[in-house]
């Protein structure tokens, strides 16, 4: 071999051994620089809070700013498509709501471009149960009341969703089958604008979660009606569920975090590991208690699993029996 040649040989083996080096480096820094979590709603919503909140543990567990950016708009699916369409660098993540990013792609497969796939799971942190609940000085005293007087005024009263096809607005069509009425379904980009016309009296009721109205019907600015679960919520225990009341109505919105599904599997179990340490924060764990957002942790490979059934669940559902045209 002459001098040369092996001189170029010593110095490609010398650059690839640097290569694998720099890049073992690079892998251990991440995230190097800041990271964008997407939310598909409003800010002031609960979804928007949850982000807020656990960007401010992840930088301060991983040293890099987290910055939220509210990317709302058609029930969920400007945001998710933002977030599924993302470069596959790391930094970009979001908050995903089960029930709309599950569910939209199956009910309008041709206009929403994303499936449920299409995401890398990292975590679930939270399962809220919906609820309805009309203004504080409303003439509903109760849920019977509503049915009441939507069976008499069939269409005429008002009440709040996310968009067809999210959690609230199919609790809001299971409860109107079961009572036999029909209501007015008003979409929102949020609860927070659906709050302020509630409060405002724009419309008469609205669907939601647990944690978006407690405070607001401890305090006595709301009236809660009934929650869309099996068993009561602590954070209003006088009200009934709907089992309670004759309905099987039940309905929550899970809310976790997942990246775009090619994102680095290295870069992955940082964002995975960091999580799961964020769940086992008491501080953490005390902000999601003070703001009525019940902990249900799922990360990486079971979140995954979770997402997977709740589309056989959707899709079983909706081949049943189609809402979309309702």
């Amino acid at each position: 071999m002459s001098r040369t040649r092996k001189f170029c040989m010593i110095t490609m083996m010398a650059l690839v051994c640097l290569a694998l080096a720099l890049g073992t480096s690079f892998a251990g820094e991440y995230p190097s620089k800041a990271v964008t979590m997407v939310v598909a709603y409003a800010p002031g919503g609960s979804t928007d809070t949850l982000a807020r909140i656990t960007a401010k543990y992840l930088e301060a567990e991983l040293g890099q700013p987290f910055v939220v950016v509210n990317k709302d708009g058609s029930g969920g699916d400007i945001g998710f498509t933002a977030l599924a369409k993302a470069k596959t660098d790391g930094y970009t993540i979001g908050l995903i709501n089960v029930s709309p990013v599950v569910v939209n792609p199956i009910t309008r497969p041709k206009v929403v471009r994303y499936r449920i796939t299409d995401f890398a799971p990292i975590a679930n942190v939270v399962t809220d149960p919906g609820i309805i609940c009309v203004g504080a000085d409303s003439p509903y005293k109760t849920l019977q009341d509503l049915i009441d007087d939507a069976k008499k005024n069939p269409g005429k009263i008002s009440i709040s969703h996310e968009g067809k096809g999210g959690g609230d607005h199919l609790g809001i069509l299971a409860f109107e089958k079961e009572a036999g009425i029909t209501l007015n379904g008003v979409p929102f980009d949020g609860d927070a604008p659906a709050k302020a016309a509630l409060m405002g009296g724009h419309i008469d009721a609205m669907a939601v979660n647990v944690s978006e109205v407690a405070d607001m019907i401890q305090s006595g600015q709301l009236r809660g009606l009934a929650v869309e679960n099996s068993k009561r919520s602590p954070e209003v225990a006088d009200l009934p569920t709907f089992p309670e009341l004759g309905f099987t109505v039940l309905q929550a919105s899970s809310r976790g975090f997942a990246a775009p599904k090619d994102m680095a599997k290295e870069q992955l179990e940082v964002l995975i590991n960091a999580m799961t340490k964020i769940a086992n924060d008491p501080t953490y764990l005390a902000e999601l208690k003070k703001l009525n957002m019940p902990l249900d942790f799922m990360a990486g490979d079971d979140y995954g699993k979770f997402l997977l059934e709740q589309h056989e669940f959707w899709k079983g559902l909706w081949e049943a029996d189609p809402w979309i045209k309702k």
